[in-house]
């Protein structure tokens, strides 16, 4: 490790305490926007547990909506949310599909990986970033929700 690399690992160990304080305060305001929003769920966490809230990962409740997580992703990318998709089944990866792996195997975490998506969530996000954020999500899945 060089001095410099060593000077900017301490220094960012100085923020660490506002970093996290940053993503919970965001992870809150995501969650209590989407508290009795019925297209989505929000992650889950006990009270006794402290997230670091690395990523906000939201369960699109596709059997409300006209189209797919794809599409939801690409409106949201329109919007100019900055959205992700993380936790691919490992067994997709090309490697494990040489092995002999094929899709189907794991339904269940198939389906969820089917419906999730990554909120952005990153400290020197600003209230009005998390604002657009929430807007754009609520305007996106009410757009394609199923109207009955």
């Amino acid at each position: 490790m060089t001095d410099i690399q060593a000077a900017l690992g301490t220094n960012q160990a100085k923020k660490i305490d506002a970093f996290l304080n940053k993503r919970k305060a965001i992870a809150h305001q995501y969650t209590e926007a989407f508290q009795n929003f019925d297209l989505l769920t929000t992650p889950f966490q006990l009270d006794d547990i402290e997230s670091s809230w690395h990523l906000y990962i939201v369960r699109l409740h596709l059997n409300r909506l006209t189209v797919g997580r794809t599409e939801i992703f690409q409106a949201l990318q329109k919007e100019n949310i900055g959205v992700n998709v993380h936790y691919i089944p490992v067994y997709y990866h090309p490697y494990y599909q040489k092995m002999g792996y094929k899709k189907g195997i794991c339904p269940h975490a198939e389906l969820l990986y089917e419906e999730m998506i990554t909120l952005p969530l990153f400290p020197k996000m600003t209230n009005q970033d998390v604002n657009d954020v929430i807007e754009a999500v609520k305007k996106v899945l009410r757009h394609y929700e199923v109207k009955t």
